[in-house]
């Protein structure tokens, strides 16, 4: 059984994210090969020792000393060098199977958040996301609970196959009523586990929900603290917290006493199959028992041999047991995961799959030449969301170096015609089309060659000439003046020159510190800074702004349109006011009618 069928039969194929490549499954098939080897040596090294001991036990007995050092000493050195050389290829191996399974693990662990973090840049900036709390949980620690699931359990499988069926056929050689105690006892460990893994696994992704839920809540709680001060709402807050951490608390106390549980059960029966056969290999050893050998009674050194190999033999259903906990862990895990992926690639937007498409095409090469002078192109375009029909069969044509103004009530489309633009949605019907290559494939490109403003953007923890270079192909090649000319543009100079340490002077997340109308200004500015962009696309960028701060953004806009092609969608009258031609999508929508090219 390799890795990806062991996985299979966990995940019933359930799954999408989290699951091994072709590389990390040969490395975790490896080191299973490795750890099934390393105890497969202990046979012969349980054997040099047994007849090692028995043999020294034996002249000392029949106080034949003087026989034994002169003709048995060779033969005892060269076992005993047999057993340090045996002992360190088993330390090499398990060793090598350590290295391999970890290097697959953080693999597996890597590609888990690469695809989670890439589906996230599938969703267009005005689409919902899952809490901010909730989503960092996802991608730390539930990802973090892969890494032991791969690690430490399957590794196993191949151990676990291979190891106690050899010893049963080495220990059935000189006794097979010793092989029979153990066939009994040990098959008695994975049936428990697996009846004790049903509640194991419900618990597992029980508390993970609790983890998620617990760190949405502190998250939230603690950004809008001084929202919930002002209400009065701090008591009620604190009672919230301490509930989601007494749930997070009895669901942890729930995991560990079934953990508690599973270990009771795995060494209970293994204590027992020891026991048995120490019982029955001393009784045979006195004489008093003189079934369950091949004809000949056991001597001290067969006994000794089935004495050592017994342990052995308990040993990978003791670790298969002891990893359950991880992979009832990992798959819950994974489970949520799925469910995240799931939730994120949401109908109609652009898949990771279609990300790595879009950067493996050949078709489209980008470079700035290409995007100098991009004209935008919408042929039949027909499109759902969450199924409401936003287009059908809708055509528009943007020229180069032309300003369209999008117009149209709420829900119209003005944000999906946006999205389907800049790569964030697929048309379900006709093509969209940037510079005669299909959006899909350019859009990767085109993002960066695009200014873009939207209604409610995010400025990042950190310094104000930071969030001011982020994005930049080279921040370092921006002088502090066109830093300056950039603040300028956008009507924020004297805001940021007012700030305690100017451009050094550091704001929260989200632009904590400024108002909405100061972030909208901060976000033009940063816009502005990519002089370089050929392409201007703005989202309601004066929604929620007083007619001072909304003048400054559209003075920006006027001076940003220039020489470029722009699309701005926006239902304020005073942006509709600037130069360029206007689309009511109301109307096209409503009357069927095709935009004029």
């Amino acid at each position: 059984m390799d890795a990806r069928e062991g996985i299979a039969k966990d995940a019933d194929n359930a799954f999408s994210i989290g699951e091994p490549g072709a590389a990390d499954t040969k490395a975790l098939n490896l080191a299973g090969v490795f750890l099934a080897v390393s105890d497969l040596l202990w046979i012969p090294q349980a054997g040099f020792l047994a007849w090692t001991l028995g043999t020294v036990l034996s002249g000392v007995a029949t106080q034949e000393r003087t026989l034994l050092a002169s003709d048995m000493t060779p033969q005892l050195l060269l076992a005993a060098a047999a057993v340090v050389m045996i002992a360190i290829a088993r330390v090499t191996l398990v060793r090598f199977a350590q290295t391999q399974s970890l290097t697959a693990a953080r693999s597996i662990q890597s590609q888990a958040r690469s695809r989670l973090l890439r589906a996230t840049t599938t969703r267009s900036p005005s689409d919902s996301f899952p809490v901010a709390g909730a989503f960092a949980a996802h991608v730390v620690d539930q990802v973090d609970l892969l890494g032991p699931y791969y690690r430490n359990f399957i590794p196993q499988l191949m151990r676990l196959r291979l190891v106690p069926l050899a010893i049963v056929a080495m220990t059935a050689w000189y006794s097979w009523l010793a092989a029979l105690i153990l066939l009994v006892s040990g098959p008695l460990i994975p049936l428990f586990m697996a009846l004790i893994g049903s509640r194991a696994k419900a618990a597992s992704a029980s508390q993970q929900e609790e983890l998620t839920r617990l760190s949405g809540v502190l998250l939230d709680r603690i950004r809008g603290l001084e929202t919930l001060k002002l209400f009065g709402a701090l008591e009620g807050t604190k009672a919230d917290i301490r509930d989601a951490g007494e749930r997070f608390r009895t669901g942890t106390m729930k995991v560990l006493k079934i953990a508690f549980l599973s270990s009771t059960v795995l060494e209970l029966f293994s204590a027992l199959g020891i026991a048995f056969s120490a019982v029955y290999i001393g009784f045979s050893l006195l004489g008093d028992l003189n079934v369950g050998a091949w004809g000949t009674p056991l001597g001290f050194s067969q006994g000794l041999f089935i004495l050592l190999l017994a342990p052995e033999f308990f040993a990978p259903l003791r670790a298969f047991s002891t990893a359950y906990h991880d992979r009832a862990a990992g798959i819950a895990a994974m489970q949520k995961l799925s469910l995240l992926l799931a939730e994120i690639e949401t109908e109609g937007t652009v898949s990771a799959s279609d990300l790595v498409k879009r950067s493996a095409a050949k078709t489209f090469t980008a470079s700035n030449e290409t995007l100098a002078n991009p004209c935008v192109s919408f042929n039949e375009v027909s499109l759902e969301v969450s199924g409401r029909p936003i287009f059908s069969r809708f055509s528009l044509h943007v020229g180069v170096g032309e300003t369209v103004l999008i117009s149209g009530a709420s829900g119209s489309g003005k944000t999906s015609l946006l999205d389907l633009i800049l790569g964030y949605r697929k048309p379900d019907g006709g093509s969209v089309q940037i510079n005669e290559v299909d959006a899909n494939i350019a859009a990767g490109e085109l993002r960066q060659h695009v200014m873009w403003l939207g209604q409610a953007p995010t400025l990042f923890h950190g310094s104000v000439k930071s969030n001011l270079l982020k994005g930049l192909p080279d921040p370092t090649s921006v002088s502090e003046a066109d830093i300056w000319n950039a603040l300028r543009l956008a009507g924020a100079e004297n805001l940021v020159r007012r700030l305690p340490q100017g451009l050094a002077t550091q704001l929260g997340e989200d632009g904590f510190g400024l108002s909405v109308g100061e972030i909208r200004r901060v976000a033009l500015a940063r816009a502005a800074m990519r002089s370089n962009s050929t392409i201007l696309i703005a989202d309601e960028p004066t929604a929620g702004l007083d007619p001072e701060t909304a003048r400054d953004v559209i003075g920006g806009l006027t001076a940003l349109t220039r020489d470029r092609t722009a699309l701005i969608a926006t239902h304020d009258p005073a942006v509709l006011k600037l130069a360029g031609r206007r689309v009511d999508l109301d109307r096209v929508v409503e009357a069927g009618l095709e935009p004029v090219s």
